[in-house]
């Protein structure tokens, strides 16, 4: 019988999963399965034995680039799809005013733009920049980035709105990412103002957003300053990279105590007792990229190295379904069932995971 890796993992330690080969293969897949040739796009989702019938979602998108990049990283032969992805993405970009953005789907069709998905396109474009040594994507990620200011006002103080046609919220996934974004357009460019803007928005979703019991943070605040106080690890996971960051551009130590507080605990927040991990795929990797930053550049905080191992060892074992697919969730169990339809995100996230415990080891 074939004992999991999860498991032995857990009874004897040392085994060491090769992650690299688990993010390659989950990518092999996305490019057999949900690779839309006629258009140089990926599908949302699709169907076992089934192609995709539409293009993904401009959150998809951005977790496929940061994928790509990823796998990219691991070998160089990955770069051409990286390289013919980010040509393909700007079917996204709709320049309508009053400020042109990416959309939430391929043109032509009416403005529908949220701020947080250009700030995915911005950080997946800021990282492509540096694994393909190019400007080009740096120059996307700095038109996106514009638009995303475009979404930041004066009302309740500061912050930056989550959807352009319905300003009625400023949410944590599109102010973390805002201001991640604006700190990786600092790193590129040395232009002091992306760091105090990226200053501003951290201040403003710490006010606002943040919960003081635990340093995690809420979902969003409304116009009427009503919070809904839903926790997704990847809102807590770009305050965790932004604070990371923070301190390592400018030394201040409340940012290097806030990243402490939040890697603490969010370790204990979405961890299972049996390693496993208690959030959305899709969620998942921010965090556990940031998990990492913070172990890299912040002093005294904890490795997390093991966690990781045994946490995605269990989603290996156990998350996939019998066609190598994962699900929603990433302790979810397929009981020998494939997921149907299967999400290029979920795809994504998963590979992404993988590679990123693979590039820190």
């Amino acid at each position: 019988m074939l004992i999991p890796a999860s498991l032995v993992i857990a009874i004897f330690g040392g085994l060491e999963p090769n992650f690299a080969a688990w993010g390659l293969e989950t990518i092999d897949s996305i490019q057999n399965e949900l690779f839309i040739s006629s258009s140089g796009l990926y599908g949302e989702e699709a169907q076992p034995g089934k192609p995709p019938a539409e293009p993904a979602f401009t959150w998809s998108v951005g977790v496929m680039v940061q994928a790509l990049n990823a796998a990219t990283r691991a070998r160089h032969s990955y770069s051409p799809f990286l390289q013919h992805y980010i040509e393909a993405t700007k079917v996204y970009w709709n320049p309508a005013g009053p400020v042109a953005g990416y959309d939430v789907l391929p043109m032509p069709k009416s403005p529908d733009r949220y701020y947080d998905d250009n700030e995915w396109m911005i950080l997946a474009f800021a990282e492509s920049a540096k694994v393909l040594r190019s400007k080009k994507p740096l120059e996307l990620a700095k038109s996106a980035y514009r638009f995303v200011m475009s979404g930041k006002d004066s009302v309740l103080g500061g912050g930056v709105y989550w959807r352009e046609v319905e300003k009625t919220s400023k949410n944590t996934c599109s102010n973390g990412p805002a201001a991640a974004s604006a700190l990786a357009l600092y790193e590129a460019t040395k232009d002091k103002g992306y760091l105090q803007t990226a200053e501003e928005i951290y201040a403003w979703t710490k006010q606002h957003l943040r919960d003081p019991s635990d340093g995690l943070y809420w979902d969003n605040i409304s116009l009427k300053g009503n919070i809904q106080n839903w926790k997704f690890s990847y809102n807590t996971g770009l305050m965790l990279r932004t604070a990371c960051d923070l301190y390592r551009f400018t030394k201040k130590p409340e940012y290097a105590g806030d990243a402490r507080e939040m890697q603490a605990s969010s370790l204990n927040f979405w961890c299972d007792k049996d390693g496993s991990f208690k959030d959305d795929l899709k969620f998942m990797p921010l965090l556990l990229e940031n998990w990492q930053r913070a172990f890299r550049y912040v002093p005294n905080t904890a490795d997390p190295r093991p966690v990781i191992k045994l946490g995605l060892t269990r989603m290996h074992d156990e998350a996939r379904d019998s066609l190598g697919h994962y699900g929603n969730k990433c302790n979810d169990k397929p009981n020998g069932k494939p997921y149907a339809p299967f999400k290029l995100i979920d795809q994504a996230s998963a590979a992404l995971m993988y590679l990123l415990a693979a590039s820190d080891k």
